[in-house]
């Protein structure tokens, strides 16, 4: 005989474990809530630093920023002069490296030109002497002091030209100059053999374009006359492509940190001081530890002294004494003198240790003559607020204690 169970529940029954178990999902929702309220700084960070990186990467377009770059077509860049070259013919080489500038000046041979904007001094004195003689002609644009040294010893700097709305005229014999007539003002002031494009009311021997006696080494003072929002003003754009175009290939050379040799490093600063300042340290460390040797607090010998140390009861309350008068706690000292004196006259009078405060007062004042309410004023009255008080109401006291002993 088969035994079935219905769906229903049977009066009276114990509810089934399923039913009596807590729902897991209200305590789970709260542990969840906790935590996210415990990381939320971190977890909003985190979503900003997502935020950040996804702009970052859409709004990278993959273009070249680099200025003066041939790529570049923005205002600072220099893709109009690279794309107006190329349309004359000119194999415009760009390179990334010192490494790739040197194997393609050593594969042109003599039919190159080399373009050097390096105004960061990212290239050494060394790596500058191994560009030296590679090209046929060198186009140094806003070289610095070290570069001038190395690419052209006989051209030197002048100072600033300042960036003004006026036009520099070449009045020179460069032909390269003179085709331009004129080009705009700024940038950097160069001497040399061959000098262009001097400032007004100057001397002459100073330009802003400077060449060596067989132009093999070109001076450009200002770097915007290659860029692309002013290459089209006045005789910039002649200038600049008379200058690059010289030759069937142009390696254009824009240095980055990336060639800045590994061992080229920040030095040590210690190294970058005299060489007295080490023994002047120690020197000094050796002064300031015998002066804490001379100067220094020296303790004592050990004091040897029995134990345990017996100390007498006066000083105790000499000592808790002065304590209550620096705190000036008259109140706490008045209780103290009234327990005192109540426990002392209680084992006088042989009172038992369980008696009341006014069972010592009718046998101190049964036992003295003296009236209930005198006594009561002094072991149950109010505690005295003064010094002065206090040292009159603890002489009543010791006074009473007195006659409790002589009676």
């Amino acid at each position: 005989m088969s035994t079935s169970v219905s769906g229903d529940a049977v009066p009276g029954a114990p509810a089934s474990a399923a039913a009596q178990a807590p729902s897991p999902g209200p305590a789970r929702n709260s542990r969840l809530k906790t935590r996210l309220r415990t990381w939320r700084l971190w977890i909003i960070l985190a979503l900003v630093l997502c935020v950040v990186v996804l702009l970052r990467v859409l709004g990278d377009s993959g273009d070249d920023d680099a200025a003066l770059s041939p790529e570049n077509p923005a205002p600072s860049g220099a893709q109009a002069a690279a794309s107006i070259l190329k349309e004359q013919g000119v194999d415009i080489r760009r390179a990334d490296s010192l490494e790739e500038a040197m194997g393609l000046l050593q594969d042109n041979g003599s039919q190159s030109t080399l373009l050097l904007y390096d105004p960061n001094s990212f290239l050494g004195q060394d790596q500058l002497a191994e560009l030296d003689g590679l090209a046929r002609r060198q186009v140094l644009v806003e070289p610095t002091f070290a570069q001038l040294s190395e690419l052209a010893p006989g051209i030197r700097s002048a100072g600033v030209l300042p960036g003004t709305d006026t036009a520099l005229d070449a009045d020179c014999d460069v032909a390269d100059a003179a085709a331009a007539e004129s080009i705009d003002a700024g940038g950097y002031a160069f001497r040399g053999p061959a000098v262009c494009f001097a400032p007004p009311e100057s001397d002459g021997t100073l330009g802003s374009y400077a060449a060596d006696d067989d132009g093999g080494v070109v001076v450009l003072g200002n770097s915007r006359l290659l860029a692309n929002d002013a290459l089209a003003n006045r005789g910039n754009a002649a200038l600049v492509l008379r200058t690059l175009g010289s030759t069937d290939t142009l390696v254009w050379y824009l240095p980055t940190i990336a060639d800045i040799p590994a061992g080229a490093g920040p030095e040590d600063p210690r190294a970058l001081l005299p060489g007295w300042v080490d023994p002047l340290l120690v020197w000094l460390l050796v002064v300031a530890v015998l002066a804490m040797l001379w100067r220094g607090r020296r303790l004592g010998p050990l004091a040897v002294e029995p134990m345990p140390v017996v100390v007498r009861s006066a000083e105790t309350a000499e000592g808790r004494a002065r304590l209550y008068q620096d705190g000036r706690a008259s109140d706490r000292a008045a209780a103290t003198f009234r327990a005192a004196a109540l426990s002392r006259l209680a084992v006088r009078l042989r009172l038992g240790p369980g008696c009341s405060t006014e069972m010592v007062v009718r046998a101190a004042a049964e036992s003295t003559g003296r009236p209930v309410h005198e006594v009561d004023r002094l072991l149950n009255g109010a505690p005295p607020v003064t010094e002065a008080a206090l040292v009159k109401w603890s002489q009543e006291l010791q006074a009473l204690e007195e006659e409790v002993t002589a009676s």
